[in-house]
């Protein structure tokens, strides 16, 4: 006979929760640089104007906004077109670049903005709404956050609606269902970059300019040494000046400081450690000398390995969107799915199927070539 315990939860938080945690009705982030930051979204935006962070954040969410998209069903034609109608008026790519966010900011929450067409719902828009605006609670559910007196509330919040939010999380745990930041590991990378190039820009101008010596007879008074300093001075910022015979100037170069170059390699050690962080690979946006074409090889198809994971993250949001515009209009059906793919492999795989179809004796239409490779009516005939 079954033990009662097989069909309950055993392991619960109630058991292990500190006097602390049980007042609380939802569950902080465990985030440690969130928390040291009072659980402010901006100490991570403000890492995005880092020039080389931003480039690898974009040459990740590229990887999945360049793939092209079809819509798989075996159902009601009039369905999958309803569906395929829609894709073609969304935004997609923006909708993408915002479903990715959850990689970085460990979540993502888009709210679908609904229209009423004759006789059916449909989206026109998912807009990326800000994380600080939600909580998770302690079934792990998300909930819209409580703003009092210009502070975010630590309680239970408000129960969203269904069919009106989609969520997306990147490899959350049950303890931790705001999931995984990528920017949390690229935070002390950026700001210890920050501060070297800081040092490194004031070095820079103490030491990167040529300066002047000026040599004057030891008979100079303190006021005539104070006019040959003055002259000194207008000579630097004017180029030209004048100056008695006897006296003497000489250019002196500055030398070059080995200091210089432990800030460069300080910056490029922060810059490897953040291509890691965002891309697993550091190859794909820094090409060193001690590079090879084969490194550089792995490098890319590692990249692509990762693309496929987001994929799989940026489907599963879309289909998600799916899954509520035929549960309002049509109810427990089958869904259609949306997958993502390479453009290039699509039309090879295409290519393929359709010449041996072709030469098994079936004949497409135009509209069929225009839609499956994205052909305009000018760019070809059928004979």
């Amino acid at each position: 006979m079954a033990s009662r315990s097989l069909f309950s939860s055993v392991a619960t938080r109630d058991k292990f929760e500190d006097a602390a945690s049980k007042m609380l009705s939802v569950l902080p982030d465990p985030d440690k640089i969130f928390i040291e930051n009072n659980y402010n979204y901006d100490i991570y935006r403000d890492l995005l104007i880092d020039p080389h962070l931003m480039a690898t954040i974009q040459q990740r969410k590229m990887q999945v906004m360049q793939m092209d998209y079809n819509i798989d069903y075996n159902g009601e034609e009039k369905i999958k077109e309803d569906v395929e109608n829609i894709f073609k008026k969304l935004p997609v790519g923006e909708i993408i670049s915002d479903i990715m966010d959850a990689v970085f900011f460990g979540f993502a929450v888009q709210e679908i903005q609904w229209d009423k067409d004759g006789n059916r719902i449909v989206p026109n828009n998912l807009l990326g709404k800000p994380q600080e605006w939600f909580i998770f609670d302690k079934k792990n559910e998300l909930r819209l956050r409580k703003f009092q007196h210009g502070y975010y509330m630590f309680e239970e919040g408000e129960k969203l609606p269904p069919f009106k939010f989609v969520l997306t999380q990147h490899k959350p745990t049950f303890t931790n269902p705001y999931g995984e930041k990528i920017l949390s590991r690229c935070y002390w990378p950026v700001q210890l970059k920050k501060g070297g190039i800081e040092f490194w820009q004031l070095m820079m101008e103490r030491y990167g300019m040529p300066y002047l010596i000026g040599r004057y007879p030891n008979t100079f008074t303190a006021a005539q040494k104070a006019e040959f300093l003055e002259h000194l001075q207008d000579m630097v910022k004017d180029n030209i000046t004048i100056f008695e015979e006897n006296l003497g100037i000489e250019i002196k170069e500055s030398p070059k400081y080995e200091v210089g170059q432990l800030y460069e390699n300080l910056v490029k050690f922060h810059n490897r450690e953040i291509s890691k962080a965002v891309l697993t690979v550091t190859l794909t946006t820094e090409i060193e000398r001690t590079g090879s074409y084969k490194a550089a090889e792995i490098h890319k198809e590692m990249l692509e390995f990762l693309g496929i994971s987001d994929k799989k993250l940026v489907e599963s949001s879309l289909n998600k969107l799916i899954d509520y515009y035929c549960e309002l209009n049509y109810g427990s059906i089958e869904r259609p799915r949306i997958i993502l793919s390479k453009k290039q492999s699509v039309v090879e795989e295409s290519a393929d199927r359709d010449k041996k179809l072709v030469d098994m004796g079936v004949k497409f239409t135009k509209d069929y070539f225009m839609k499956r490779y994205n052909l305009t009516d000018g760019d070809f005939i059928i004979q």
